[in-house]
């Protein structure tokens, strides 16, 4: 099982034998066995290059998870000990939420777990596929992004608002006819770039925006704001990060929007481990009380930027 997840995997003889480290001729003579045990070639090689053929692709998820259940659940150590753990942890998360709301907590745990690893990413991709084929052990997002079929815990909930630059905004209130008049920054998200507010949320107001920008990284948003007149609809607190790194305000919207309620989400078949229930917790303790602790943390971040 073991040679054929790296089979799958790497798509090639010589690195699946470098992942699983073995020799080369022992994943060969592996890929052979297995070639007469699925009655199948599982790697196909044409003009100097190896693709999956469709059993090999049929079986790739469910021997990845097979193999990290069998990791989590009986090969795992039943303890953690944060002290002296080296384990890696892999979370993904989008880079706004990395600056404002993790990076307090993972400092805090980086004291107290000095050993520990963390791979961070931000989301690309499918995000729930990137938990069901164990490629991250934590997503911390918008629950509407998030799967219903794994465990999640909530982190916070928080409302919208509208980020203009200070300068060609000099009014407190935005009206709607403004609001819908004005060009519009929206970041895309996930392999089908669905934008992180749904046109139809607007649609029921007899809004239409013109979405002047695209982008699909948050942190690039308030490079598209200053100077302009374009407007981009976002949480407060990511808004809060924005005004700490550009000269930009923030806006009451001039209607009413559902909140965002951001949670964490592990695989159900990690209910059970410690250690990611002692981060889980770890990170909820140490997240900001209030918007003025979130303020405060935001910058003493830009003094520090700086």
């Amino acid at each position: 099982m073991v040679a054929l997840n790296a089979l799958l995997r790497m798509q090639s003889v010589s690195r699946a034998a470098d992942s699983a480290n073995i020799t080369q001729p022992a994943m060969s003579a592996a890929l052979a066995r297995l070639r007469q045990y699925f009655g199948d070639p599982l790697l196909i090689t044409k003009n100097g290059r190896s693709t999956l053929s469709p059993l090999a692709q049929a079986l790739s998820t469910p021997v990845s998870e097979m193999l990290r259940s069998i990791d989590e659940s009986i090969i795992a150590q039943p303890l953690f000990d944060p002290a002296v753990s080296d384990r890696e942890f892999r979370l993904l998360a989008a880079d706004t939420v990395i600056a404002g709301l993790l990076a307090k907590p993972l400092q805090y745990i980086s004291q107290i777990a000095p050993h520990l690893r963390l791979d961070i990413t931000t989301p690309h991709g499918d995000i729930t596929e990137k938990l069901d084929r164990g490629q991250v052990d934590l997503i911390i997002a918008p629950e509407a992004f998030c799967s219903s079929c794994h465990p999640q815990e909530l982190l916070l909930e928080e409302d919208h608002c509208v980020i203009a630059c200070a300068k060609n905004y000099g009014s407190e209130h935005l009206t709607l006819d403004q609001y819908a008049a004005a060009d519009h920054v929206e970041v895309l998200i996930g392999p089908t770039r669905e934008p992180y507010l749904p046109e139809y949320l607007f649609s029921t107001l007899g809004i239409t925006r013109r979405i002047g920008v695209k982008l699909d990284n948050f942190s690039l948003v308030p490079f598209f704001l200053t100077g302009t007149t374009r407007l981009a609809t976002f949480p407060g607190m990511t808004a809060e990060l924005y005004r700490c790194f550009a000269d930009l305000k923030l806006l009451d919207l001039p209607f009413e929007l559902p909140g965002v309620r951001v949670v964490m989400q592990w695989h159900s078949r990690a209910n059970r481990d410690p250690g990611l229930a002692w981060l889980r917790t770890r990170i909820q303790q140490h997240l900001p009380a209030s918007h003025q602790e979130y303020r405060s943390r935001l910058y003493r971040l830009a003094l520090e930027t700086i």
